[in-house]
C-alpha cells in the first residue's frame, strides 16, 4: 500500500501506531461508514483496516451482509482480529494480509469499499485503483477519508492537486463521479474522496 510503510506499521512501533490509530481515526472511520451508508445485506471491503475500529463500526450496519478487509501489516492483522474476534469467528468478517494492488477477491464482489488514512500510501496508485474497480460491482462506491497533512506529506501535493490527479486515475479505471470535500472529522482537517464504478450499459 505504501512505498515502504513497514517501519511504522510493523514491529514494536507498529503496536504503538495501532494504539494511536484506534483513537485518532475513530471519527473518520464513523464518518466514512455513514457516507457509504451500506444496506444491511451489502458486502463491503475495508482497505487498510488498521487496528479494526472501523470494522466494528461497519459490522453494526451489516447484520445480513459481509465485511472483508486487507492490510499489509501483520501487527494490524493481529490487532483487528482481536478487536473483532467474535465477528471473525462467526464468519461475518474475514481479514487478509494483503496490499491494495493485489486484492484476493473475485471480480464484482463488493457493493462498497472504505479506506481511512491509507489511500495516500497506495503504490502503485493506478494498479491499486484498478484493483478497487475490479472488485466493485457496477454502481458500487469507493469512500476514502484521509488526514490532510498525510496527503501533503506523503504525496508532496496539495489537496486540490492530489484530488484532481486521483480522480483522473479513477476515471481511467472505470470509477467516475469523483468528488472531494473537507470532512467533519478532525475539525475539517480530514479530506473525504468518493468515486463510483460506472454502471454497465444494458445489452
Amino acid at each position: 500500500m505504501a512505498a515502504n510503510p513497514d517501519r511504522i506499521f510493523d514491529g514494536v512501533l507498529g503496536r504503538i501506531t495501532a494504539l494511536i490509530m484506534a483513537h485518532g481515526n475513530r471519527a473518520a472511520e464513523a464518518e466514512a461508514v455513514a457516507e457509504l451508508d451500506p444496506r444491511p445485506h451489502h458486502r463491503v471491503l475495508v482497505v487498510g483496516f488498521g487496528p479494526g475500529v472501523g470494522l466494528r463500526l461497519l459490522d453494526v450496519h451489516l447484520p445480513e451482509g459481509h465485511i472483508a478487509g486487507v492490510d499489509p501489516s501483520a501487527v494490524m492483522l493481529r490487532s483487528a482480529t482481536r478487536r473483532n474476534r467474535r465477528a471473525v469467528a462467526e464468519g461475518r468478517i474475514e481479514l487478509h494480509r494483503a496490499r491494495a494492488d493485489a486484492l484476493p477477491f473475485p471480480d464484482d464482489d463488493f457493493d462498497g469499499v472504505i479506506t481511512v488514512n491509507t489511500i495516500q500510501f497506495w503504490e502503485p496508485l493506478a494498479a491499486s485503483v484498478g484493483e478497487i474497480s475490479r472488485v466493485l460491482r457496477p454502481g458500487g462506491r469507493l469512500v476514502a477519508y484521509t488526514h490532510e497533512w498525510a496527503i501533503t506529506r506523503v504525496t508532496g501535493k496539495d489537496v486540490r492537486t492530489w484530488a484532481r490527479d486521483t480522480a483522473e486515475v479513477c476515471a481511467h479505471a472505470g470509477l467516475d463521479d469523483a468528488r472531494h470535500w473537507r470532512a467533519r472529522a478532525e475539525k475539517g482537517k480530514s479530506i473525504a474522496f468518493t468515486a463510483r464504478k460506472t454502471e454497465q450499459e444494458p445489452p
